[in-house]
């Protein structure tokens, strides 16, 4: 196997040059020509209309606005484009090597006003390209490359630029010597911009961005280098940043990482990115989040939860070490456990915490207080296992879920209150979670010398139903049968349990409560001091779980 590393001399330590050696980044972004391209419905000239207002808003230097020579309608579209393009702004059309590519590209780019034209040409020049796709000698692909270019030249005069680009540049590795010679070439026929593109990523970034160094050392000062890099390994982002430290002073890039296959770099990535290293970066960073959600929109290309920056997940904390770094660092330009203040692109106040059974005491305190609740550090240390164990079972709790917990908590009358305690009574409390269909407000119980009675007031769907009142066995088995002929429901109890949370006179009852209709099974659990609020609330959890089509034969 050919080392390509060791061959072009990629460094084993990376030494970065100063900052203030460098220039500016310059972003060429091609979302309305790479991105629209690979879209299941590209879009309507009106589309791109809006998707160029977000470009323009997040002041990116340059826009690549499609390929005029493919349709009259891309035609009008990129000659549309052009004549609104503000002062400033580098508007670009693409054309392959062919005289009628080059000559409609010219004459869309006629119709720029303010902006600086860019017509950019292209063709492959690797080894495999040239052989098994164009199937031409590279003597001819280097005849087409510059003849193109001058014509492009001719054509633009010197108000504009040309770009051109050596179609799979990432696989010259064997032939980088020859392109090279190419570009000298190109460059004297009138090209001011070579882009260097990774079309299709198949090596690791060091690779690729040796060989960027190569060609930025052997052309003149005067002409730029570019790289546009593909994500077909998921290292776009890193080979476009560190193709800058390099020398490749232009940057193309899409909205949201939009392009073929696996997408082209994002402009969100890189330009945080750079901006993180110390890099003077000039692109309005507070409008990213907005414009991402609006280009998903209108790509129908959601943005998966953890992409970088832009995902509705990646703000979230939920381990409890991590937890407590954010909450120490919560509104600081510099966070814990994130790469950029969230407030930079546009997404003030979106760092979260959610408890599960990876959080700590620090989430439970934060989230309750937020919640407008007065709860002390050690009330969070105590209820952290509880709702640890009901975490395991039921996975992420809600901020209204821990609310629930610390007021069940709260409301605990025991003199003195254990760790089995809490335990109890939160998971109780959470497990009423989901739609009450039927609530029970009032069970009275009477066991006496004679036969007990009970009387129950149930609520169905928020309406009160009339008392009802029944006999039994005991003062559970009359409350059951109560809220068995208020209901109207043919429900049968298949079992019940009861056992002590704790010991001593004001030990907490545990009830388990299994009831069975239409073939299923749902148990439901209940705690209390007092046995029969206990047992009325297991009861009527194994109920609203029947009700809501669940299936649960244990607790």
């Amino acid at each position: 196997m050919r080392d390509f590393a060791k061959e072009l001399n990629v460094p084993v330590g990376l030494v970065l040059p100063a900052v203030t050696e460098l220039a500016a980044p310059f972003f060429n972004d091609v979302t309305l020509r790479d991105g629209n391209q690979a879209l299941r419905r590209p879009w309507s000239p009106e589309e791109k209309e809006i998707i160029f207002g977000f470009l323009t808003r997040l002041r990116v230097q340059a826009v690549e606005v499609g390929y005029p020579g493919a349709s009259e309608m891309d035609f009008q579209c990129v000659s549309g484009l052009a004549s609104i393009a503000p002062k400033g702004m580098v508007i670009g059309a693409l054309a392959r090597t062919h005289e009628v590519d080059i000559v409609a590209a010219i004459k869309a780019l006629q119709y720029v006003k303010e902006a600086t034209p860019m017509l950019h040409t292209f063709i492959g020049m690797s080894p495999f390209h040239m052989e098994n796709v164009l199937k031409k000698p590279p003597a001819e692909i280097r005849r087409m490359a510059v003849e193109a270019v001058r014509m492009a030249r001719e054509g633009i005069g010197r108000r504009g630029h040309i770009e051109f680009s050596p179609e799979h540049f990432g696989d010259c590795v064997e032939n980088l010597d020859w392109v090279i010679d190419c570009f000298l070439e190109i460059v004297e026929a009138g090209a001011d911009v070579i882009n260097l593109p990774n079309t299709v990523e198949r090596y690791r970034p060091g690779v690729f961005v040796a060989m960027v160094g190569r060609v930025r050392r052997a052309l003149p000062k005067a002409v730029w280098v570019s790289v546009h890099c593909h994500n077909d390994l998921g290292m776009g982002t890193a080979t476009t940043v560190e193709s800058y430290f390099a020398g490749a002073q232009q940057l193309e890039v899409t909205l949201n990482g939009l392009g073929e296959r696996a997408g082209n770099t994002s402009i969100f990535q890189v330009a945080t990115s750079l901006h993180c290293c110390g890099v003077e970066v000039d692109i309005n960073f507070d409008q990213i989040y907005e414009t991402a959600i609006q280009v998903a929109e209108m790509a129908h290309v959601p943005i998966h939860e953890k992409d970088p920056l832009i995902g509705s997940d990646v703000l979230m904390q939920r381990s409890g070490i991590h937890q407590h770094g954010a909450i120490q660092t919560f509104g600081r330009a510099k966070g814990a456990y994130r790469s950029v203040d969230p407030a930079f692109i546009g997404r003030a106040g979106d760092e979260e915490l959610e408890f599960t059974s990876q959080s700590g005491y620090t989430a439970v305190h934060k989230i309750v207080m937020d919640a407008g609740h007065p709860i002390t550090k050690d009330e969070a240390r105590l209820l952290q296992p509880a709702l640890k164990l009901v975490s395991e079972d039921r996975g992420a709790l809600g901020p209204e879920e821990l609310v629930v917990a610390y007021l069940a908590f709260k409301g605990l009358q025991k003199t003195e209150i254990v760790q089995e305690d809490v335990n109890a009574v939160v998971r109780d409390a959470i497990g009423l979670r989901g739609k009450l269909t039927w609530v029970c407000r009032l069970a009275y119980a009477v066991a006496g010398t004679d036969v007990p009675t009970a009387t129950v007031v149930l609520i169905n769907d928020g309406r009160e139903l009339p008392p009802q009142a029944a006999t039994g066995d005991g003062p559970v088995d009359a409350v059951y049968k109560a809220i068995g002929q208020s209901t109207g429901l043919e429900v049968l109890v298949e079992d019940y349990q009861i056992r002590n949370v704790t010991s001593g006179a004001d030990a907490q009852a545990q009830i388990v409560c299994v009831l069975s209709m239409d073939k299923r099974r749902c148990a439901g659990e209940g705690v209390h001091t007092d046995t029969v609020t206990a047992s009325v609330k297991a009861y009527m959890q194994a109920l609203n779980r029947l009700v809501r089509g669940e299936t649960n034969g244990v607790v």
